[in-house]
């Protein structure tokens, strides 16, 4: 069976961190085990007793690289990891989230401070950029972690980019395209589609909302000549939900994270 492994640290958002990891756990179908990395003044970690038989494991080393080697092991399906220590941080993420999220090949979950961990995860919000070549590789990376039976909120959020031009009618018109893109790309699976002008942060705040959203869904190139970094960085900025990180490309350092 695959792992999913959350990355606890001594501040209060470790217990987040480890129930969002039980949820994804859930989802995925995947056992779930902990790391931490003591530090000289902190020694030890202890879960909380009704936690008991999630395994916790020491690591040794400098903290990202040791989080990032246990993540890289071959049965790691996933991490979940926290945004940051506390909620008055001015940076998106952290060090150590940034580090990860930067450099590894795995889905990884980001937990923002405040959090109210849902009972399970039953709604995944997927926003896309209303093109075909961003939406496939999310659905194609997203789709085999799945266990469970979610629901799907497609939202696709359109650009002066990537505003379909031509349209005769264009409501109708753009209910017809997501209509035929549920159909071609989610068939078999309880999905709806929202096609909404951007920007896309203040969008995605809206559809969590209007459909009570457990968890958003993004992919990124982790390199910030694609462009990607912009909408990560703005669901980020706003979002009181966790974030399962997609990456296209392992291994690429972005560097639009950083404020």
């Amino acid at each position: 069976m695959s792992i999913v492994l959350a990355a606890l640290d001594a501040t209060h958002t470790a217990q987040s961190v480890l129930e969002v990891a039980l949820r994804v756990g859930e989802m995925t179908d995947s056992r779930v085990e902990s790391v931490h990395v003591p530090t000289g003044h902190n020694r030890s970690l202890t879960l909380p007793t009704d936690h008991a038989d999630v395994p916790l494991h020491l690591l040794s080393g400098p903290r990202e690289p040791a989080v990032l080697s246990a993540i890289d092991a071959p049965d790691v399906l996933a991490a979940v990891i926290g945004a940051k220590a506390a909620a008055d941080d001015p940076r998106l993420l952290g060090t150590t989230a940034r580090y990860i999220v930067e450099r590894s090949s795995k889905p990884v979950v980001i937990v923002p401070p405040k959090l109210v961990t849902p009972v399970a995860f039953r709604r995944l919000l997927i926003p896309l950029e209303g093109t075909e070549a961003s939406s496939r590789p999310v659905l194609e990376r997203l789709l085999p972690l799945l266990a469970t039976d979610v629901e799907l909120i497609v939202l696709h959020v359109f650009t002066e980019a990537t505003q379909p031009t031509m349209l005769d009618h264009p409501s109708r018109d753009l209910e017809i395209m997501g209509r035929e893109f549920l159909t071609r790309h989610l068939p078999r699976q309880e999905a709806s589609i929202e096609l909404r002008p951007g920007p896309v942060g203040i969008r995605v705040a809206e559809v969590c909302d209007e459909h009570g959203a457990d968890l958003i869904v993004l992919s990124w190139s982790q390199d910030s000549r694609a462009g990607r970094a912009r909408v990560v960085r703005e669901v980020l900025g706003g979002a009181n939900l966790p974030i399962l990180l997609l990456p296209l490309r392992g291994g690429r350092v972005g560097r639009d994270l950083s404020s």
